[in-house]
C-alpha cells in the first residue's frame, strides 16, 4: 500500500528530472520568441524611416542618417532584412517580408 501511495503522489517517477527539464526549456524558447519579436518591432519600417528623416531618399538608395554612407541589407530568417549603415553600422530600419517594409 505504501507504494501505491507513493506512486499517487509522485506520477512521474524516475522521469521527474526529464519533465522538469523540458518544462524549463519550453519557457526559455517561449520567453526567446516574445523577446525576440519584440526587438524585431522595435526597429522602424521603411516607411517611418523616411518619414522621420526625409534627406536620407537619395535617387540611388536611402542612406544613413548619421553620415549619409548607402545602406546594405541583412536577412533575418522568417522575419524580413535589417538594413544598417555599411560605413558606421548603424542599423537602419527594417522590411517585414510579409508587409513588404509597410508594417507595423
Amino acid at each position: 500500500m505504501g507504494d501505491m501511495a507513493a506512486q499517487f503522489s509522485n506520477p512521474f517517477g524516475p522521469y521527474i528530472g526529464f519533465v522538469i527539464g523540458a518544462a524549463a526549456l519550453g519557457a526559455v524558447l517561449v520567453l526567446n520568441q516574445v523577446i525576440y519579436r519584440w526587438q524585431w518591432k522595435a526597429y522602424p519600417t521603411l516607411a517611418r524611416y523616411l518619414a522621420a528623416h526625409p534627406e536620407c531618399d537619395k535617387p540611388q538608395s536611402v542612406v544613413c542618417d548619421h553620415c549619409g554612407t548607402g545602406a546594405a541589407g541583412m536577412g533575418v530568417s522568417g522575419r524580413g532584412r535589417i538594413y544598417r549603415c555599411t560605413w558606421c553600422e548603424t542599423e537602419l530600419y527594417r522590411v517585414d517580408r510579409d508587409a513588404g517594409g509597410d508594417g507595423v
